[in-house]
């Protein structure tokens, strides 16, 4: 507590060096307590300029996402009010689904600077350096089971409108679960469900995106398809800002799905790319070519055929077909 407080007052100082006795007296403590606290927060990464006579102040800090900086501000009614961090983990996907079945709340959110196995569409791997944002949320949604597909479309809809809003870039949808900014994935979603015949146990919802990795660190037939937010606008960003953001409109849209699914799905088509292309979709072994018309009250794909017969998709690769 008082080592985030101690935080708290450098960064307000901006430059300003401040002493360990004015430290010490606005939050209560000794003197040494403040030096020990000023050690701990350089262990965390924190740069502290230490001058002797002027005191401390902060001259750098580590992208770290931190829970209690996180929430602050966040003020949502269902997503984030439980958060966990880990350094490391396998998949957030993977601990969410286990917390989720050991009866974790609806909105915990995990967290992970990195992933060792992370979980893509169809059994691939994500692959997860640092510097991006990995996270899972837990929902459990009162809907039919042939409603769970749209819980992916809902969360396209609200990362695609937080990068809008927090990296002013024209972020848009590809069906069934990628956000691309200039025709490159810079996001990818990934649902998982626990059910019964009848009702949904609880869905997890995963999300990566692309922030601040060096898209080096990706093998060459992923990076040609790839694009991170640090290369669309040639500046660092704040991850923290970012995801809090995208918390807020997963809060947002997911109230909204529940109340009208029908109001998500506008919005879906509203950012979408896919509808009115030439499409490829490939999956199962069958490749279907045609014009994509828009998706059903479930979240398929409808596409038209060239012999004019129509197709409904429900899931598959989807390639824009240029001529």
């Amino acid at each position: 507590m008082y080592k985030e407080k101690i935080l708290n007052i450098l960064r307000a100082s901006r430059s300003a060096f401040l002493s360990g006795e004015e430290l010490a007296r606005k939050i209560g403590v000794s003197r040494t307590m403040v030096w020990k606290h000023i050690k701990a927060l350089k262990r965390d990464g924190f740069g502290i300029d230490a001058v002797p006579s002027q005191g401390y102040r902060i001259i750098s800090e580590p992208d770290l996402l931190r829970q209690n900086e996180i929430k602050t501000g966040l003020k949502t009614r269902v997503i984030g009010k439980e958060i966990h961090i880990y350094p490391e983990i396998s998949s957030t996907n993977t601990r969410a689904m286990e917390m989720a079945s050991d009866n974790a709340h609806a909105g915990t959110v995990v967290i992970a600077e990195t992933q060792t196995g992370g979980k893509g569409r169809l059994g691939r791997k994500w692959i997860s350096p640092k510097g991006n944002l990995y996270f899972s949320v837990i929902l459990r949604p009162e809907i039919p089971l042939h409603k769970a597909p749209l819980i992916t479309l809902m969360g396209a809809v609200a990362v695609a409108s937080a990068i809008r809003k927090a990296c002013n870039v024209h972020a848009v949808i590809k069906w069934p679960n990628d956000v691309l900014i200039s025709g490159k994935k810079v996001c990818g979603l990934l649902t998982e469900m626990s059910a019964e015949q009848d009702r949904i146990r609880h869905i997890v919802l995963g999300i990566g995106v692309d922030v601040n990795m060096d898209l080096d660190v990706l093998p060459t037939d992923v990076r040609m398809m790839t694009t991170s937010l640090l290369s669309e606008t040639n500046k660092k960003i704040n991850r923290t800002a970012l995801l809090r953001e995208i918390l807020r409109e997963l809060d947002h849209w997911y109230q909204v799905f529940l109340h009208d699914s029908a109001d998500m799905l506008k919005a879906w088509e509203n950012l979408n790319m896919t509808i009115g292309s030439r499409i490829a979709v490939s999956g199962a072994g069958d490749v279907l070519e045609g014009l994509a018309q828009g998706v059903d009250t479930e979240g398929r794909l409808i596409v038209k055929l060239d012999d004019g017969t129509t197709r409904t998709v429900a899931a598959g690769d989807v390639t824009i077909v240029k001529r």
